[in-house]
């Protein structure tokens, strides 16, 4: 404040002429005073300055500020000099005093301070935030005497003095010192001792403060705030927390704060008592007892101080807070009754009940009333669940019932339960009569009549009900009805600030029997007595009208007609016109209906109703609010164009004056299609794009709304679209006219989204040239082939339109967009009608220099044509060189497969004697043999798959190279190999291979190649000499068929023995397979159709008998056996050999 009145005396004082020029005032320094004081300023004109000619003392005068001083505080000395004199200072913080020269210029100028001495400070204090440091405070005495302040302290039993730097707090009248950790604190002394010294211009003052540091610490928020879940229950928990750890040596206690909160708390914290808290070192505990909501969400928050004698507010730490939801139970208690709480009209059965707050529910979710009714016997004969307070019954029977009413959740039923008893109509006193109810500024009296004498059941009482309502009808309760009950002499009950639309019902009781309630039709006004009328309602509502009807009960009330209010509104909350209202005067009293004609479709309207008499209108009912049906809108407004492309159309409208509707969408019609645009803010103006449009084409655009149903289409546009891309031409044609030339040929494309203005006619043979046509055909004359070198064209060809936008070319017709094309480039075009004649302008190169666009079409499939020369070779007789040069090759291939065919296998003669396979029938796994009875009827179907697979093995073996070691290896070389299963050399027939050499051929000139003889082999081991087992192996073929069927199979398997020792084997190179068995037909032969190793050395399983196994086995162990290929000599020797 005083920075800002020394600028503003400044800034007055430079605008004085010569300040200090003309004079000087005495005594030269600022004068200090303190208050009540008195001081003196003598002002003195210099003479013998320029300005001051002609003046003297009297035209001086002294200004504090702006203002003159009072005259009787200014007297004159002498010529030149004046003295001011002031008695009984007041306090200021500056004041300045100027002497002016005739009240503009300036002499000189004093400041005068007044004030008192150092004053004693009230209100210093220290406080250790966090037991980190000492922030004292204090607040200096307002002075006009400017005060200087110095602050130290010293610590017991540390001597030394601190000094303590203060300043000022922001936007705050206090001075602070903040004494850091490590600057002069000291966290474990206890005593501080501070000197305050103030010093100014009229006096000095030293305070001294001693300040206990433990009784000043603000100590940190409480941490870890929680609730263990393990003791949450529906009334209780138990709340844990701990203080920081820096506190465990802390020389003071603690004090803590709880509260809690919760939405039922009316916004009001409720404090918790801390006598019960526990703790342990930094630990603490408090039982929270007594809570009065289940399942309710409670805010808890913990804060804590210093047990000290220092009570300030600021002392307390941070709160913390957590939170925790106690669990639900079932209600506590039942809904409040009364006598008399139900109302019998006809058949139908109202009960009520007061209902309970939601606290009271002690469950957020799943809250219910559970009622049961009994019979007049007491039997139960039904159930109901209800949520609100008010329970209907239809066609009720004319008996005592009692119904018991129970507060439910889903954690069950309250324990106590409400009781209503409803006589039946005989056992029930006279209903009362409701006499009038009257509304004065929120007080509600209601007035009825005593019943009759002749009543047999003795009134002990009445109960009075109300409740809110937000109807017309007289018995419905907004919320949870309220009753009380009043002496049974009593006709009257009062009732203040309990809201403005209320229903009010009286009953008669007589001991536990009531007559039921019996509600007022009808309130009126004492300022009146014409009651307000509670009943009316729509019975048909239309666009345009309704009809209304309303029922009047108050039967005192003499009423000689109504006056219906009615008027559009705004909004249902503000129910404020906003058009004129409109009023219907009903002077017929016994009328109780109108119809209110001329309204506006989807408008809300506001219906009210007053009775009025020949001498005053009483009040109005309740507003009636409803909305008329929706109605077609009227026409889109304004439509019109805003731009134009080759493929869209935008347009913009305003929308319908009368849109009839709350949501409504558009319609846009362009020539036979239709596009539906949506809206969200119905009176909103509209823009929007018509896509997907062809292009040069006209439309005829208009708009409908559409609500319920649609208006009358708006104005109509006619719009073309812009030029485009034409289509591609269709394939090109080409014909032969009288005069030998080719004639080409096309099509107008099918769109050509404009005029099409000219073609361009590509022409490709050696070299490639474009010629603009305005016509769909041009002729090539046959002279062309023969001038040149060239062997044949390629015709393709496009359309092309032109455009020039933003000028009226785009409004031409085709006719004149190409007269104006003429105009500007006379050979645009060629005019000729031959293919290679006339030429592309050169001026067509200045298009685009003149503001026009060629559009392009894509080129058409090209069209080729061939010229025809005598030096050429035609066509036809190409394709007859192609045709001799095929049939050529196919007769070599035919001869040549001819002689391929004609190759033979021959078979030696030694073969052609036999007439049965070698090989056993089947071949089972492990070397069994499996032999087929041939006199089985199955003998032919088994033969057959025997025949199959031998005659592949045969083909096999006679028909493989002469590098094959498969067939051709001796018994003594398969003994080398990997031993295979007989079903592997079953299955290992191999593929036919096409060769002419004979298969003995190749066999000798391969045994020739290694040395095979008919000597023994020196690669067979001479371990395996040896004799057979003449006992093992030998099966019981009678016994094995004894048991079969006839019809099946004769199967026997003979499972080889293997033998200790084997009989030596020779390598022969004869032509066929020399067998080792018995019975030729059962010999066992491998899959390349030879006898196995396993076969000769257990030759046991080889014989039928026991007989001839016995002769045949001696035999063979005599015999030097042979293997391999032998001649038909050798094995027919070798047969009579085993004999």
């Amino acid at each position: 404040m005083t920075a800002k009145f020394v600028l503003l005396v400044v800034s007055w004082l430079c605008s004085l002429h010569e300040i200090s020029a003309l004079g000087w005032i005495f005594p030269k320094e600022p004068i200090y005073r303190e208050v009540n004081d008195s001081f003196r300023l003598q002002c003195t004109l210099d003479m013998t300055a320029g300005d001051a000619k002609g003046s003297n003392s009297s035209n001086l005068m002294f200004y504090r500020a702006d203002e003159a001083v009072p005259t009787d505080q200014v007297k004159i000395l002498n010529a030149t000099t004046i003295e001011l004199s002031v008695e009984h200072a007041v306090p200021s913080s500056n004041y300045f005093y100027i002497c002016k020269l005739n009240g503009t210029k300036g002499v000189d100028l004093r400041s005068v301070y007044i004030g008192h001495k150092p004053q004693r400070i009230e209100d210093f204090r220290c406080r250790a935030p966090l037991w980190k440091e000492m922030n004292c405070t204090f607040t200096p005495e307002p002075n006009g005497v400017k005060t200087q302040y110095v602050l130290i302290f010293y610590v017991e039993p540390l001597m030394k003095n601190y000094s303590c730097n203060l300043q000022q707090v922001p936007n705050s009248p206090l001075k602070q010192c903040i004494i850091p950790s490590g600057d002069g604190y000291r966290v474990v002394y206890e005593h501080y001792n501070f000197v305050l010294s103030a010093e100014n211009n009229l006096g000095t003052h030293v305070q001294s403060f001693k300040i206990n540091n433990f009784d000043v610490v603000v100590p940190h928020q409480p941490t870890e705030c929680s609730i263990d879940n393990s003791t949450i229950t529906s009334h209780s928990a138990v709340l844990k927390w701990k203080v920081h750890r820096q506190y465990q040596t802390f020389k003071r206690s603690f004090r803590f704060e709880v509260k809690l909160f919760s939405m039922f708390h009316n916004k009001q914290w409720q404090l918790m008592d801390t006598a019960n808290m526990n703790h342990s070192q930094t630990k603490y505990e408090l039982p929270l007892s007594r809570l009065s909501y289940a399942d309710t969400r409670y805010d808890v928050r913990i804060r804590m101080r210093t047990d000290s004698t220092v009570e300030d507010d600021d002392m307390w730490s941070n709160y913390t807070s957590c939170l925790f939801k106690t669990l639900s139970r079932q209600p506590d208690n039942p809904p409040d009754v009364a006598d008399g709480i139900f109302e019998n009209a006809n058949d139908h059965l109202f009960l009520y009940w007061r209902e309970l707050y939601e606290w009271q529910h002690n469950a957020r979710t799943g809250f219910y009333y559970n009622i049961t009714k009994l019979g007049p016997s007491g039997q139960i004969i039904e159930h109901f669940n209800r949520t609100r307070g008010m329970i209907q019954m239809r066609n009720i029977e004319d008996q005592n019932f009692t119904f018991i009413i129970h507060s439910a959740n889903g954690d069950g039923l309250s324990a106590k339960s409400s009781v209503i008893f409803v006589p039946s109509k005989r056992h029930r006193p006279e209903k009362p009569e409701v006499d009038k109810l009257l509304s004065d500024s929120g007080k509600f009296t209601l007035s009825w009549k005593r019943s009759s004498s002749r009543s047999p059941y003795l009134v002990t009482s009445y109960t009075v009900f109300w409740c809110n309502t937000t109807s017309n009808s007289p018995n419905d309760c907004h919320g949870s009805i309220n009753f009380t009950t009043v002496a049974a002499n009593s006709t009257s009950f009062e009732l203040s600030g309990a809201g403005s639309t209320l229903n009010f019902a009286v009953a008669a009781n007589a001991g536990n029997l009531s007559s039921g309630m019996v509600w007022a039709a009808c309130t009126a006004t004492h300022k009146t007595d014409i009651g307000k009328l509670k009943t009316l309602w729509i019975t048909e509502m239309l666009a345009t009208y309704i009809n209304l009807k309303w029922k009047p009960e108050c039967g005192d009330v003499a009423h000689t007609g109504y006056l219906i209010y009615y008027c559009p509104i705004s909004s249902p909350r503000t129910l404020g016109c906003k058009e004129p209202e409109m009023t219907i005067n009903v002077t017929d009293k016994s009328l109780y209906y109108t119809r209110l004609d001329n309204l506006k479709p989807y408008v809300t309207y506001k219906i009210e109703i007053a009775m009025y008499s020949e001498t005053h209108i009483g009040p109005r009912s309740e507003p009636l609010v409803n909305t008329t049906r929706e109605a077609a809108p009227s026409p889109p407004r304004e439509l019109k164009l805003r731009s134009v492309t080759n493929d869209s159309i935008t347009l913009s409208w305003k929308a319908p004056e009368h849109i009839n509707s709350g949501k409504m969408s558009y319609e846009i019609r362009y020539n036979n299609d239709t596009l539906r645009y949506y809206v969200e803010e119905p009176n909103s103006d509209v823009e929007t794009t018509v896509p997907a449009l062809s292009a040069f084409t006209l439309y005829n655009i208009s708009v409908r709304a559409l609500t319920i149903g649609y208006s009358n289409a708006s104005k109509q546009l006619t719009v073309r679209t812009l030029v485009g891309q034409p289509e591609k031409v269709a394939q090109l044609s080409s014909t032969i006219n009288g005069d030998s030339n080719l004639v080409i040929s096309w099509r107008k494309p099918s769109d050509t989204a404009g005029c099409v203005e000219f073609y361009e006619l590509k022409l490709k043979t050696e070299q490639t040239v474009i010629y603009k046509r305005r016509g769909n055909q041009c002729q090539l004359r046959q002279e062309n082939c023969k001038n040149t070198d060239t062997k044949s064209y390629q015709f393709l060809v496009r359309a092309v339109n032109v455009i020039r936008n933003g000028t009226d070319f785009e409004d031409l017709s085709c006719e004149e967009r190409w007269s104006e094309l003429q105009n500007r480039w006379p050979n645009l075009v060629s005019q000729s009608t031959e293919c290679d004649g006339g030429g592309m302008d050169s001026r067509a190169s200045i298009f685009a220099s003149e503001g026009f666009e060629l559009v392009y079409g894509p080129w058409s499939d090209p069209l080729a044509s061939w010229c025809t020369k005598e030096n050429n070779v035609s066509l036809k007789s190409t394709v007859s060189i192609i045709m001799l040069i095929a049939i050529f090759l196919m007769l070599w291939f035919y001869f040549k497969m001819k002689q391929i065919c004609q190759v033979k296998v021959i078979i030696p003669d030694g073969l052609n004697d036999k007439t049965s396979s070698g090989k056993p029938d089947i071949l089972g796994s492990g070397g069994r043999i499996i032999f087929i009875d041939q006199s089985s009827n199955h003998a032919s179907s088994i033969g057959s798959l025997k025949k199959e697979i031998y005659g592949k093995e045969q083909n096999q073996c006679l028909l493989q190279s002469s590098s094959s070691s498969g067939c051709g290896e001796s018994v003594g070389d398969l003994s080398g190999h990997d031993q295979r299963s007989s079903l592997e050399y079953f299955s290992n027939s191999g593929a036919f291979e096409d060769d002419s050499t004979s298969f003995y051929d190749q066999e000798a000139e391969r045994q020739d190649l290694h040395g095979f003889s008919d000597e023994p082999s020196d690669m067979i081991d001479s371990q395996l000499d040896g004799q057979l087992d003449s006992t093992e192996g030998v099966p019981d073929f009678e016994a094995n068929g004894e048991n079969r069927s006839p019809d099946s199979p004769i199967l026997s398997e003979v499972k080889p023995k293997a033998s200790t020792t084997a009989v030596p084997l020779t390598v022969t190179s004869g032509y066929v397979p020399a067998p080792v068995a018995v019975n030729p037909s059962k010999a066992p032969i491998n899959s390349s159709g030879y006898l196995q190793l396993s076969t000769l050395v257990n030759s046991g399983g080889m014989t039928t008998s026991s007989d001839v196994f016995s002769k045949s086995a001696n035999a063979k162990m005599a015999a030097t056996p042979i293997s391999g290929y032998v001649t038909h000599k050798q094995l027919s020797a070798y047969g009579q050999h085993l004999k």
